[in-house]
């Protein structure tokens, strides 16, 4: 088959001069228009741990393209990194950013009228970003991660940032003097580039990229300084123009069998909360019908069998180590949809056969699991009537069924503050609301709050609930994604200092102990407050970002530019 550009003629004939004067201005020739057209959407930057690195593999990219006969087209975007901007009111970025590059990807796409794309991205929201603006260009798409960092040693034992956040969000406050320890941390946890080695948001969206079949089987896990990475970015690049020539679009790869295969992952993983908004918005993007439901049935289903942090001990180079996503499928053979497609032509199931880990203190077996259930649990009740979201493998015994007096607060850096004055005291529920999609705007995470309670020695004492986020790096007892939030009038908007709060995760609840008939008579008195932001990306978060159980992303209602253009 025919790519685009060829088939419609977009770089030959006398009324295609314009376009080919354009681009021969910028050192290409006839023969290079003539092949397939590349685009290699590179997120580095030198502010971004995950993504400094980009740049290296990027040009190894291009020399596979180059090697299969196509030409590349090198494009940035924006990639930012969430951890520098904790602490203030510019973290409300950090899932809007998602809609900014996918947008960004779409017009480049679009309008420089390209046959293919390679995806180069590393962490959190940025990953989707690119796949979606993939979705949404309607071309074939390959995604490539920049792989986890390597992992310092500190006290005998292998240490995350996870670790230096709880100290310097919590454990500072106590009275150990524990300034020599977050130096050496600070110098040393970061080892050089690549996504933070557990299991947060980044790794858990890298490995889901392969899983849900958007990578080459094995790449996701690589670490970002080993050769064996560049290697992927070579194949990547010869792959695409195969790609392009089969015609092989995202959307013959995400089908739901794919998605589902990437809750499968998710549970097993005992990933990231954050996946559930990124699958739920691939889905949408892809008019596919994937629900909570969905995540909540397969929770039930598949037991936990990584022991990566902070389910336990080991990094994601350890689980490399271990086989990476092509052992995890195959110890989860029985669980997924083996005629789900990847973009290396195999399908889940070719892939997995044969497969199994090579570290069972690593990754385990479904038969000798980590955890019974998956380590994400859809939570529901009176406060989360569409829906909330927990990962009950940071959850103890203890703490599954709580009960206790509510402790209200309208942002992260209050209940913080409250948490390190020692106003908050074991058996609270610290409820953070005014932190959703609209309502931060931007529905950001309470990593602050949780780590100091965790640094604090009370991660498993306190129970923290809120309409925003949670990190990948988060520890603890918390409920997050409480759906409707507080700033569209949900029920967690009205609740009241004091106000007993009833927590069961094994019946799935989160609810607050009135009568119905109270709870509606506050919320009949509700006003909705004024939004924290008005103008900018921010002001259009809070106007029309949806709900966190459909995804949260902006809710344009307009259909893609490029899906009305003949491919």
């Amino acid at each position: 088959m025919t790519y685009r550009s060829k088939r419609l003629g977009l770089f030959s004939g006398k009324e295609s001069s314009s376009r080919r004067a354009i681009y021969k201005g910028c050192g290409y020739d006839d023969e290079d228009l003539s092949r397939p057209l590349i685009g290699v959407v590179n997120t580095a930057n030198d502010a971004g741990l995950g993504h400094v690195h980009l740049d290296r593999l990027a040009e190894r990219v291009k020399a596979g393209i180059l090697q299969a006969g196509g030409t590349p087209f090198e494009f940035g975007t924006i990639a930012t990194c969430g951890a520098v901007p904790i602490g203030t009111p510019h973290f409300r970025y950090e899932l809007v950013i998602r809609d900014v590059i996918a947008s960004s990807v779409e017009i480049m796409a679009g309008v420089q009228l390209l046959d293919g794309l390679v995806l180069l991205a590393s962490c959190d929201s940025i990953i989707p970003g690119v796949i979606i603006g993939g979705i949404r260009s309607g071309l074939p798409s390959i995604f490539l991660s920049g792989g986890p960092q390597l992992v310092t040693s500190f006290e005998g034992r292998q240490a995350v940032m996870s670790e230096l956040d709880q100290l310097v969000f919590g454990a500072q406050y106590g009275g150990e003097d524990i300034s020599e320890k977050i130096r050496y941390l600070e110098d040393h946890v970061c080892p050089g580039p690549g996504a933070c080695s557990l299991m947060g948001t980044a790794n858990t969206m890298q490995i889901l990229a392969e899983g849900i079949g958007m990578s080459l089987p094995g790449s996701a896990t690589v670490p970002a300084v080993y050769a064996e990475k560049e290697r992927f970015a070579t194949r990547t690049g010869r792959r695409i123009v195969e790609m392009v020539r089969e015609n092989l679009t995202p959307d013959k790869v995400l089908t739901r069998e794919n998605l589902l295969n990437g809750i499968i992952l998710t549970m097993a993983l005992a990933g990231s909360t954050n996946a559930v908004l990124h699958l739920l918005s691939l889905a949408r993007e892809l008019d596919i019908d994937l629900t909570l439901d969905d995540f909540d049935r397969l929770s039930g289903e598949v037991p936990v069998i990584s022991r990566v942090i902070p389910t336990g001990k080991a990094t994601v180079v350890d689980l490399h180590r271990a086989g990476g996503v092509p052992a995890i499928m195959g110890e989860l053979k029985e669980h997924l949809h083996h005629e789900a497609l990847s973009v290396s032509g195999l399908t889940a199931g070719e892939i997995l056969e044969g497969k199994r880990s090579k570290d069972l203190s690593v990754l385990t077996t479904v038969d000798n699991p980590v955890l019974p259930n998956g380590g994400i649990a859809v939570i529901r009740g009176n406060l989360a009537p569409d829906g909330a979201i927990c990962r009950t493998s940071t959850i103890s015994e203890k703490s599954l069924r709580f009960r206790g007096p509510a402790r209200v607060f309208d942002s992260d850096e209050e209940a913080h503050g409250a948490v390190v004055s020692g106003r908050i005291s074991k058996g609270d529920v610290v409820v953070i609301r005014r932190e959703g999609p609209r309502g931060a705007p931007g529905m950001r995470e309470m990593m602050m709050t949780t780590d100091a309670l965790v640094g604090l020695g009370m991660g498993q004492d306190v129970f923290v609930i809120t309409d925003g986020r949670f990190s990948g790096f988060t520890e603890g007892a918390a409920i997050g994604h409480l759906s409707p939030e507080a700033a569209v009038g949900g029920p967690i908007a009205v609740v009241e200092e004091g106000d007993v709060i009833v927590i069961d995760i094994p019946r799935r609840r989160v609810d607050i102990d009135l009568s119905q008939e109270e709870l509606a008579r506050r919320l009949s008195r509700w006003t909705p407050p004024e939004p924290k932001s008005k103008r900018g990306i921010l002001g259009l978060c809070a106007k029309t970002a949806l709900q966190a159980h459909l995804g949260a992303m902006l809710d344009d209602g307009i259909t893609s530019p490029m899906q009305t253009l003949e491919r």
